[in-house]
This record gives structure tokens, C-alpha cells and sequence, in this order.
């Protein structure tokens, strides 16, 4: 168990709405968030959020109601979000890479009632994704919405130039409709918010897996507040902090770990209008951040750049965990890699359900461990395939419940994603030791059987990932008549480096039983050729058909 060590939550209700009034108090005139356009402050924030949240109310928005939100990340993301939160919507994000199929599913999916979205980001523009994603959306002039692709859609708000035809207006529309709706006042929104509660529904964020349809998972307000509050402590967020953010709001690690630990910490977050390296690297040196969050991809590719400089990341003040794990590239470590704890979590449980305090230094018998249970969240390893629980230090299928847990999936009843104790099965294969470290040993379906011997791509992985020559791997089942499964290694070279397939085979055999060796090892493949997720995640199926003829 982990002891808390900094932030303790405030003595007001575990809502998002409490929440930001409080910060808005303890944080005032300090910059909140900023892009090319605009700073904004945390009383800005809930000045501007309250506004909205007027205008949502007179527009007939309220406790439940589905408002999705399609925005890059910015200050008008973090206005629009808490505006709903605050009259109890339930809010989901949504992705900003969706393609028109993928926002007509996500839509319908989530049955969204008022949609709030930013007329283009990037090479994307959304009001054309629309009008594809929702046929005979194009054709209608005003009035509640009434599309068989989205039942429940009665309305969209446009943030920016654009105000095509079936949108209802402009933010400034919105908050218009709340200052002359009759009765409507600051009294009146502070009497809505105080009828939500810690336990009403907040958010809903689809996880994208590698094979399967996204999931909506929901989060309630208490949820959401708490675990921020709690995980704060194992991050180092103080005042005046500027950080530079890569990763998008709408997904978890966004949510938690950049928008609302950076809150709490009344530090300022910095949205480029581009997430390529080129511009990255510009606004780097113009801005000078003292932090960077991102995928270790992103970050990646802003090193690879050819106009990258070490003194452009030398200066960055990473936390001592996740400097060496998240791949920010500051002044470098004397703590080897493997004695630096990781965290363990996913959308369901609201982020890390495993992990350390910042700055925490494993023993040796304990290296590469993902860190105990956070405080308030119960684990078990369980035989894969059945309810058994194993002892400290067997594999098996990890089982995690607790204050952070979500609701449920949406649309789906409760059976359907817990255990009859309340249990939910994450699918990843992990031992816990007897003192309560957590080993990661992969995915429950990735398991490689070869030979009747089963083989963990993650152990394979991880032996790889310990050359400093090797940026990325994946191991991989192949189908094989004789063999069932025979283990394939796709292997990443750093930056300037070559793989020899040989010489890998070699370092493996010192450190593995033969049978999970790759007969296979594909060197020539870099970072940007393998197929991903939106999250960043090789989507495994994808790359073994591609190199299907190779193998």
C-alpha cells in the first residue's frame, strides 16, 4: 500500500463542479491553459464555464443529458467540458481522429443529445465528417435534429468560422440563450449544481482496443474527483509548472494525468495547434516548457527529427519516474531502468490501479515491478479461465476492484462486466509478491503456444527492449502447422542503429529457454511502418498480416 503524502481533497462534495470552484478559488489570476489564441486563467475558467453552463441550461440541457464533445486539445475544450459537468450532463469525449464511419458510431452508440464540437482541426474537417457520418444531415435548415443514424441528436453548437445550416449556433449563441432566458442566473445554476452529486454519472471514454469495437466506460463524479486527488501524489505538478501536452484530454491519460493532476497543482498546460515534430520542437523553444507529456512515439519522432537539439529536452523537469519511463529525454539518470517502478492501469479503473510515489527506488529482487496496489483498490491474480485464486507469485489473469473501478461499460448490464464480488477481470496476465509488487506479464490473449509450451510475448519483449540498440519490440504468434504457434519478433532499431538478426538471437539464448526465442526476427521496420491504435498501440493482427508473405 502506498501511503499519501500531498494534496488532501478538499471538504466539499467529490463533484467536477466543486471541484473547479474550489481550484478557481485557490489557483485565481494563475494561467490555467493556453494555445496560439488565447491564455486562460483558473477564474476564467469557471467565469466562462458558468456562462456556458447558462446558456446549456436554456437550451434545455440538464441532469443526464448525453452531450458529446469533438475538440482538440485547448482552453475552449476545458470551458465546454466543465459546462456540461456542471448542469450533470453526461459528457463523452470524442476522438478527434474519428473518421466520418467512426463519429456515426460514436454518436449513435452514445445516443448524444447536444453535440459541441470545433468546425476543423488539422487536415479534419468536422463539419464535412458530419455530413457524411449522418446522411440527409446536410439538407436540414434549422429546428431539432431528426436523424434515423442518431435518434437522439437534437442539436450541435460550432466552435469556430463555420455555422453550417443544422447547427443550432456558435458558443457565443450559446450564451446568449443563457443570459435572456427568463429566470435563468448565477443563483440559479448554483442551486442545479448543488443537486449533483458524487455519485451521479460524468464522463464516458471509449478505450480503443487492437481487435475489438471501442467500449464506453463511465465514470461518476466521485470517481473522477478522488482517484485525481490521489493520484496527484505521484506526480510532481507545483505551481506555475508549464507543461507542454501531447496526449488529448478526451482519453484517459489525458483526463487524469495531464487535465486534472496539472488542477490540482494550479499549473499552466500548453496546447499546440500541431502535434507534428517540426512545430513541436519550434514552440519548445519559443514557449520553454518545463515539462512534456506525450506516448513515447510522439516523443520519439521529436528526437528523430533532424532539427532536434539534446539541449531542447536537457532542460526539462520530468519526474524522476517518468522521465525514464514515459521516454522524456532530460539530463540523464544514474537509477537503472529496471529499478525505476512503472504504473499499471487502464480506462476502466480511472488510470493507475498499480504503481509508486514519485522517486521511488526499487531493490534489485524487485526490479522492473509496476508498483502495489494504490490506496482504496483491492487486486487478485486469479488461474486464466477461472475464478481460483492463485498465490504470491503465480501468473494468472489480474482481477482489480475498488473506489476507481467504473460503473460499467455503457449499454451494458452489470454481469457483463463484473464479477458476482464485484471483481472486474482486466485480461492482463500479472503475478503479485508476496509484499505486493505487480509483475506485468502481458495480454490474456496474447499468449503464444508453440511446441505445448506457452510463451509470453511481454517476457520476450522485455528482454529486447534491454538493448540500448533496440527502440521497439513485439513479439508475435504465427500460425504454424507443426508447431501451433511459432514466436516472431518485429525489432525497432534506435535511431543510427542496425539489427543483426544473429547477433539478437545470440544475446536471447544467454537469457531465455530456447523455445521462446523468436525463429524469426524482422529488423527493418521503423516506429512509423507499424500499424497502431488511436492510443498509440501496435494493433498486433494488423502487423502479422502484414508481414504475412516475410514470415
Amino acid at each position: 500500500m502506498n501511503i499519501r503524502r500531498n494534496m488532501e481533497i478538499p471538504n466539499h462534495n467529490a463533484t467536477l463542479p466543486a471541484m473547479l470552484g474550489h481550484l478557481s478559488d485557490v489557483h485565481g489570476n494563475q494561467v490555467l491553459a493556453s494555445d496560439s489564441r488565447r491564455s486562460l486563467t483558473y477564474r476564467q475558467a469557471e467565469e466562462e464555464s458558468r456562462e456556458l453552463a447558462l446558456g446549456l441550461l436554456a437550451s434545455s440541457v440538464g441532469k443526464g443529458t448525453r452531450v458529446g464533445l469533438l475538440m482538440a486539445n485547448s482552453p475552449d475544450w476545458i470551458v465546454a467540458w466543465f459546462a456540461a459537468l456542471r448542469v450533470g450532463a453526461l459528457v463523452t469525449g470524442v476522438s478527434t481522429f474519428c473518421k466520418p464511419p467512426e463519429l456515426a458510431r460514436v454518436l449513435k452508440l452514445a445516443d448524444i443529445d447536444t453535440l459541441l464540437m470545433q468546425d476543423n482541426y488539422l487536415r479534419h474537417n468536422y463539419v464535412q465528417n458530419m455530413e457524411r457520418a449522418l446522411p440527409g444531415l446536410a439538407s436540414v435548415r434549422g429546428g431539432p435534429l431528426r436523424l434515423t443514424g442518431a435518434p437522439y441528436l437534437r442539436s450541435v453548437w460550432v466552435w469556430g468560422g463555420a455555422k453550417p445550416d443544422w447547427a443550432r449556433g456558435n458558443p457565443e449563441d450559446l450564451r446568449a440563450l443563457g443570459r435572456e432566458a427568463s429566470g435563468l442566473s448565477a443563483e440559479f445554476l448554483a442551486e442545479a449544481e448543488a443537486q449533483v452529486s458524487p455519485a451521479d454519472l460524468a464522463v464516458v471514454i471509449f478505450t480503443s482496443g487492437s481487435t475489438a469495437q471501442p467500449k464506453g466506460v463511465i465514470h461518476s463524479h466521485g470517481t473522477v474527483v478522488r482517484h485525481a486527488y490521489t493520484m496527484y501524489d505521484y506526480a510532481e505538478c507545483a505551481p506555475g509548472t508549464r507543461i507542454l501536452v501531447l496526449t488529448p484530454f478526451f482519453w484517459i491519460g489525458g483526463m487524469l494525468t495531464t487535465l486534472l493532476n496539472t488542477m490540482i497543482g494550479g499549473a499552466e498546460l500548453i496546447c499546440p495547434e500541431r502535434p507534428d515534430p517540426e512545430f513541436i520542437l519550434e514552440l519548445l523553444r519559443r514557449e520553454l516548457p518545463d515539462q512534456i507529456t506525450g506516448w513515447a512515439g510522439q516523443l520519439a519522432a521529436i528526437k528523430e527529427h533532424p532539427d532536434f537539439r539534446p539541449e531542447d529536452f536537457l532542460r526539462l523537469q520530468a519526474s524522476h519516474n517518468t522521465q525514464r519511463r514515459a521516454g522524456v529525454f532530460g539530463p540523464p539518470l544514474e537509477t537503472p531502468l529496471p529499478l525505476v517502478p512503472n504504473s499499471l492501469g487502464m480506462s476502466e479503473s480511472f488510470g493507475p490501479h498499480s504503481g509508486e510515489l514519485d522517486g521511488v527506488v526499487l531493490s534489485e529482487d524487485r526490479a522492473d515491478s509496476f508498483g502495489r496496489a494504490i490506496d482504496g483498490i483491492e487486486r487478485k491474480i486469479v488461474e486464466a479461465g477461472s475464478s481460483r485464486e492463485l498465490p504470491p507469485g503465480e501468473t494468472g489473469e489480474l482481477l482489480v476492484r475498488g473506489y476507481s473501478v467504473m460503473q460499467g461499460y455503457y449499454k451494458r448490464e452489470r454481469g457483463e462486466c463484473f464479477e458476482p464480488d464485484g471483481f472486474f477481470r482486466t485480461g492482463d496476465l500479472c503475478s503479485i509478491t508476496d509484499d505486493g509488487h505487480l509483475f506485468f506479464h502481458g495480454r490474456g490473449g496474447e499468449m503464444i503456444k508453440t511446441s505445448g509450451a506457452n510463451v509470453s510475448p511481454r517476457e520476450v519483449e522485455l528482454a529486447l527492449l534491454a538493448y540500448p540498440d533496440v527502440a521497439e519490440a513485439v513479439v508475435l504468434g504465427k500460425p504454424d502447422r507443426r508447431n501451433g504457434e511459432n514466436v516472431i519478433a518485429v525489432v525497432v532499431p534506435q535511431p543510427g542503429e542496425r539489427l543483426d538478426p544473429e547477433r539478437l538471437r545470440r544475446r536471447l539464448d544467454a537469457e531465455l529457454s530456447s523455445y521462446k526465442i523468436p525463429k524469426l526476427f524482422i529488423t527493418d521496420l521503423l516506429g512509423e511502418d507499424l500499424p497502431r491504435t488511436d492510443s498509440g498501440k501496435v494493433q498486433k493482427p494488423l502487423l502479422l498480416e502484414m508481414i504475412a508473405g516475410r514470415a
